[in-house]
């Protein structure tokens, strides 16, 4: 009776391991297969769990915005001051809103869903005519923020009926769908990628001064062979110089650049100004200048 137990006790244990390592191997294919589906389908690239608090912590957030249209180096930049507006709740219809990448792009999983945005006053810049309004129609606001990232973005979408341009041969904000995107950080996340920046940036510049060390002293030295050494030391430190530039993490904003938008969240201050022709479901864009945040809630920044 006992061989007979211990071979019904075996037989289980098998049938127990091998189911086991079939969950195992269907959950391993399953993660293989994933990696080759394409990556706007819900679940591929999966949704923060905090989307909807971090929503709620922006929403009723007002800002005073100043437009930078045109790219340095690339003919004059004339700024669109004083324009402000406020994040609002709820989506209104798709005919008094405009279209958002997120919400109505490829990955709407991504998206808090699209809100309204009120404005509070319409955006100016002086011309030979003087003051100029620019009439910035049907805004809309969506938070997009991916899993497992201390950072998202909020999208700002406005519709502009007619082209404005400064002065003839200037830059153009051109009529048709205008965004806004700022870029969105958690408190604890964006600490903790300070300070791996700041560690980053101690060691490149231990290197730079190694190099220059090094260099010194192989126009200093005498010794073919030291010499040698010397240069062999510069260009080891140059090729660490050369792989830690890779992870310096110029995205990570200081403190100085960033405002709080939320008990937990920060937003960064500078943001760009690009438009969409056509669908969102290509990358392509154009980048039309930069927007700075000068104040929130009615405080400066």
């Amino acid at each position: 009776m006992l061989v007979l137990f211990c071979i019904a006790v075996t037989m289980t244990s098998n049938k127990l391991t091998t189911v086991a390592l079939l969950l195992f191997s269907c959950q391993q294919q399953l993660n293989v297969a994933q990696a080759f589906l394409p990556s706007w389908l819900p679940g591929v690239v999966p949704t923060s769990p905090d989307l909807n608090q971090y929503t709620a912590e922006v929403t009723s957030s007002t800002f005073d915005c100043r437009l930078n249209i045109g790219l340095p180096g690339h003919g004059a930049v004339f700024p669109i001051n004083d324009f402000q507006f406020r994040l609002c709740r709820g989506a209104g219809t798709d005919e008094e809103r405009v279209a958002l990448p997120g919400s109505d792009g490829p990955r709407p999983h991504l998206s808090s869903g699209p809100h309204r945005i009120s404005t509070l006053t319409e955006g100016s810049y002086i011309s030979m005519d003087g003051a100029q309004v620019v009439p910035l129609m049907r805004g809309a606001w969506e938070l997009i923020w991916r899993a497992d990232s201390q950072c998202g973005f909020l999208i700002c979408g406005f519709n502009l009926e007619r082209d404005v341009r400064r002065n003839e041969n200037g830059a153009v904000l051109p009529k048709g769908n205008i965004y806004v995107t700022f870029p969105v950080w958690t408190k604890n996340g964006l600490e903790d990628e300070q300070k791996i920046k700041k560690n980053v940036e101690a060691k490149y510049k231990q290197c730079e001064n190694e190099v220059e060390d090094q260099l010194k002293k192989y126009n200093e030295e005498s010794n073919l062979l030291k010499k040698a050494m010397h240069f062999r030391n510069a260009v080891q430190a140059d090729v660490d110089k050369d792989n830690l530039s890779a992870h310096l993490r110029e995205d990570v904003p200081n403190n100085d650049d960033v405002m709080e938008i939320g008990p937990c969240l920060q937003l960064v201050k500078t943001g760009t100004i690009w438009a969409k022709m056509g669908s969102f479901q290509s990358n392509t864009h154009t980048l039309l200048g930069s927007a700075v945040v000068r104040s929130s809630d009615g405080m400066p920044v």
